[in-house]
């Protein structure tokens, strides 16, 4: 197994497994440990059968049924079906296409997300990163005092639009999950590390008056998705592609719809909630 780092300010590319094969508990402690370094990991060259991707999922933790079922795929419900069929119903297009952390609208979020290429677009079809590890890093001393120890206050699509973000509000949804509060600074729960947790669901913090919680979030967003903080890859076939919910954001890019060759893209996500079996937990009271 072979691990080299990404162009850009973080992320890092696995060569040289194959994870249609079992794999030893040190190989799989290798790319959990590299994940959670490098915030971002592409590993390459993977030909899996669904319950094989199914079964890589689940050493990541305890993969989640996504709110919309009819997103799943029967035979295996973890696996969620991302596609850019010429007959998604034009709601569903382009319906990622703002900074979020998985589930992070859920008392529980995701830590992890997991994307796999079946068949990707000659052109098109980015994902892009933004660390919210090193955007906290970045913060001065005065606005790390502030936000240390506030709770950010979520709900399904509440956070304030940056430019050029579609980030989807449908009231029913919303409703149903209601209400959720997180850390503003979240702890990672494996390697203790701080980072700004937002996702396209903050609207506020505790104690803070409404105006004031939005336009604080509104910041702490811009500023997370500077240039210096955002990196991008582009999943290709063969690809399984994952990210730290806990130390980034994501936002797909658009992408034509169509059912031509060449421009069909079908990706499988699996999101895991929990911590690796095969990791210890940091001590987040020290």
């Amino acid at each position: 197994m072979i691990i080299s780092a990404m162009p850009g300010p973080f992320g890092a590319i696995v060569e040289g497994i194959d994870l249609s094969v079992p794999q030893s508990d040190d190989i799989l402690r290798g790319l959990i440990a590299a994940l959670h370094e490098h915030q971002i990991l592409a590993i390459r060259g993977q030909r899996l059968t669904d319950a094989d991707y199914v079964a890589f999922g689940h050493q990541w933790g305890r993969p989640l049924m996504f709110h919309l079922q009819s997103h799943r795929k029967d035979e295996f419900p973890e696996m969620i079906r991302i596609t850019n069929a010429a007959a998604t119903p034009e709601r569903y297009r382009d319906g990622a296409k703002f900074w979020h952390q998985d589930s992070s609208y859920e008392a529980v979020p995701a830590s992890v997300t997991m994307l796999y290429g079946a068949e990707t677009p000659d052109e098109g079809g980015e994902t892009l990163i933004a660390s919210t590890a090193l955007a906290y890093d970045a913060l001065d001393d005065a606005m790390k005092a502030k936000i240390d120890g506030l709770v950010g206050l979520h709900c399904l699509g509440g956070s304030p639009a940056l430019p050029g973000e579609k980030i989807p509000f449908i009231p029913e949804n919303t409703a149903r999950h209601g209400i959720v509060s997180h850390p503003l600074v979240m702890r990672h729960p494996v390697t203790g590390r701080k980072a700004l947790y937002l996702s396209g669901s903050a609207f506020g913090a505790e104690g803070l008056e409404i105006d004031e919680g939005r336009a604080l979030i509104n910041a702490l967003r811009t500023h997370c998705t500077q240039p210096q903080f955002v990196t991008r890859y582009k999943v290709e076939t063969g690809d399984i592609f994952l990210w730290d919910n806990f130390q980034v954001l994501h936002s797909a890019t658009p992408i034509e719809y169509s059912d031509e060759p060449g421009k069909r893209r079908l990706l499988f996500r699996i999101s895991t909630k929990g911590v690796p079996a095969l990791c210890d937990t940091a001590d987040l009271a020290a």
